[in-house]
């Protein structure tokens, strides 16, 4: 099937006008495969806001052109129960006389033209210092609360689960990224420090680079990365430009060994999804340059590559089946980690097995 459309559909939903694409000789049968890849990857609502800037008789075939209205109709609902959702977190989390911000799904969508557009199912919230006393709140109203999982707490409020982070980031047994997870953590208390009154918020562009840049890497080699993901990172670049293009970025992506991964997801942006070059951080393009070919192009066949959806009886199995996974795909940390498959696992799924945490020092 032709990649082209669907880049050419993604470029098209993330431009201000029709531009010169033309989509009048695309056949049924690809009309069809294009909603199923835009679908599976969680873009199939954003896209059909775009396919309202095509001409009517270049549009989709009407019973495709449903199912992208379906999937736009869908996340106009979720979005609006996610967001009530949402507005009385806060007034719980204001009850409790704490600041709290609002993570990933939420937080991202706010950089979309039509917030609903973005596809989400969940609600991740992190109250920097009041993690154990924003679960006490839950549980005041009768929640039930979750904390098997050191990373986060988990309960299910009206049908949608929600997270409340204790970690930002994976620190068990991992002393570089318990120190990344302390960094982000200063930024989130800093950041909240500036508010005066209790409630939910939304994070900064410098926390949001790190950690948003940090989940897509980690979903990249755990278990392959989707379109949305680049979705997220160019309409954020277009909206945070002028505060990305600072050293204190450029010092940040080094240190934190992300630089590398901004400039495979920027190139690819670049190169086929129409993110223009003067709105990826001077540091970023200068990477860029570096890159090896490819690196991309196998970047751009793990895009493309079907998600493997499989649910293990147990968790043994489970952390089995991430290590084959992990293994078939021994290229992803060795380019963007500079650690074997081996090493990367050995660092990973040890700890795990000891219930091992690092703090930062």
């Amino acid at each position: 099937m032709n990649r082209e459309l669907i880049y050419d559909l993604l470029r098209l939903s993330l431009s201000d006008g029709e531009g010169n694409l033309d989509f009048s000789g695309v056949s049924h049968q690809d009309w069809q495969w294009a909603f199923s890849v835009l679908s599976m990857h969680g873009v199939a609502a954003f896209v059909c806001e775009g396919l309202d800037k095509m001409p009517q008789e270049a549009r989709p075939p009407k019973d495709v052109l449903l199912r992208f209205i379906s999937a736009n109709m869908n996340g106009q609902k979720d979005y609006a129960r996610l967001k009530a959702l949402a507005q009385k977190i806060c007034g719980l989390v204001s009850e409790a006389g704490e600041k709290c911000l609002l993570l990933k799904g939420l937080s991202l969508a706010e950089y979309y033209p039509k917030p609903q557009a973005r596809k989400f199912l969940d609600v991740d919230l992190y109250a920097p210092g009041a993690e154990i006393k924003v679960d006490e709140a839950f549980r005041a109203k009768g929640v039930v609360v979750d904390t098997e999982f050191y990373r986060h707490s988990h309960m299910t409020v009206g049908g949608v689960l929600v997270e409340n982070h204790h970690c930002l980031l994976d620190v068990r047994g991992r002393r570089r990224l318990a120190e990344l997870d302390a960094d982000l953590k200063n930024m989130a208390l800093k950041h909240l420090e500036g508010f005066p009154s209790p409630g939910l918020y939304y994070p900064d562009a410098r926390f949001s680079l790190i950690f948003n840049l940090h989940h897509a890497m980690s979903h990249f080699i755990y278990e392959g990365i989707s379109f949305k993901f680049l979705v997220d990172w160019i309409l954020f670049l277009r909206r945070e430009k002028e505060l990305l293009t600072t050293d204190q970025t450029a010092a940040s992506l080094r240190e934190h060994g992300l630089l590398k991964f901004a400039a495979v997801m920027s190139e690819v942006s670049v190169r086929h999804l129409g993110l223009a070059m003067e709105d990826v951080p001077e540091c970023v393009r200068a990477e860029m340059a570096l890159l090896k070919p490819a690196v991309v192009d196998k970047f751009i066949d793990d895009l493309f590559r079907p998600y493997e959806q499989i649910h293990q009886k147990n968790i043994i199995a489970e952390r089995l089946h991430s290590v084959r996974r992990i293994v078939r795909a021994a290229w992803k940390p060795k380019e963007f980690l500079g650690q074997s498959a081996v090493v990367f696992v050995w660092g990973k799924f040890l700890p795990i097995l000891m219930g091992r945490k690092f703090e930062a020092d």
